[in-house]
């Protein structure tokens, strides 16, 4: 008995744990992504009126 109810929870954690792999890969990218636009965008220089 506790042997199917493992089997069957293993049917509900396995595809969970593949969309939390998959979620974790995608904000991974997107923060890699913001990261590279925020370190090879140049600033802008403070003009005199700002100073």
């Amino acid at each position: 008995m506790v042997d199917l109810f493992i089997h069957g929870l293993s049917h509900l954690l396995v595809p969970m744990f593949f969309f939390g792999l998959v979620g974790s890969a995608f904000v991974v990218v997107i923060s890699s992504a913001h990261d590279l636009l925020e370190v090879f965008t140049p600033d802008e220089e403070p003009s005199e009126s700002e100073l």
